[in-house]
């Protein structure tokens, strides 16, 4: 799983899952380094940096087995099967038999095992007409993720009524085409100080970015909730 970094002018979220640090004496080179480099990119240039995502091998692949021609783990049909797990420009491949052995252990003359076309042993080519069953991975290099971007802030409720409902459905009705159709992040501020919501002290009914924002009046102790704007952090491809 990759760690990743995003920020904004506010605000900034880095997700670093347990498996990477521990235990680190298993990681590469190329790994430490980069992570070493995300970490500096976060306490050295927060304005700068937006996305870093780090790179590493993919998880096992094996679409195919022997029982015809032979093992063919063409990264063509991998892609087909496999809808954005394997990166665009793979920098290594690793093949491994069913039961762990390393294609030199396995001792079988290999017709292709390259990043460019992925791996085939041709059943043909062996002295007993049949290649063992193997599976693939393919290393991807670190790259820059797609880069976050805040929509306008919205007001479309006041809590006059039951409380302040700032639901995205409700929105993207209000206002078409401004906030992409799943956003990634949402803040919400009062209005006029611009509080974050979370510091606010009123109890938050929901506060998501895929449902909105909201604060009912009968939650709270006052009987009224405090007045919000929210905005949503979308891809920026998707933010009009």
């Amino acid at each position: 799983m990759p760690v990743t970094f995003v920020s904004s002018n506010i605000f900034c979220y880095i997700y670093i899952p347990s498996d990477f640090i521990l235990p680190i004496q298993t990681r590469s080179t190329h790994e430490i380094h980069n992570f070493l480099k995300l970490v500096s990119c976060l306490f050295t240039e927060l304005p700068q940096c937006k996305c870093f995502t780090l790179g590493g091998w993919t998880q096992w692949f094996d679409i195919d087995n022997p029982s015809g021609t032979g093992d063919w783990e063409l990264l063509t049909d991998l892609r087909s099967e496999n809808p954005g797990k394997i990166c665009d420009n793979p920098t290594d491949i690793e093949a491994v038999t069913l039961s762990g052995q390393s294609v030199a252990e396995a001792g079988e003359k290999i017709y292709k095992y390259d990043t460019t076309s992925g791996f085939v042993c041709r059943n043909e080519d062996q002295l007993d007409r049949r290649c063992n069953d193997y599976k693939v991975r393919f290393s991807c290099p670190p790259d820059v993720c797609k880069e976050v971007c805040w929509t306008n802030w919205y007001n479309r409720d006041r809590p006059s009524g039951t409380g302040d409902w700032e639901t995205l459905s409700d929105l993207q009705k209000q206002y078409p085409g401004q906030i992409c159709a799943e956003p990634l992040y949402i803040e919400a501020v009062t209005v006029p100080d611009e509080t974050p919501a979370i510091l606010s002290g009123d109890n938050i009914l929901f506060y998501s970015p895929t449902k909105g924002f909201v604060c009912r009046n009968q939650d709270q102790k006052s009987g009224f909730c405090k007045d919000y704007k929210v905005r949503f952090g979308c891809y920026c491809s998707k933010v009009a």
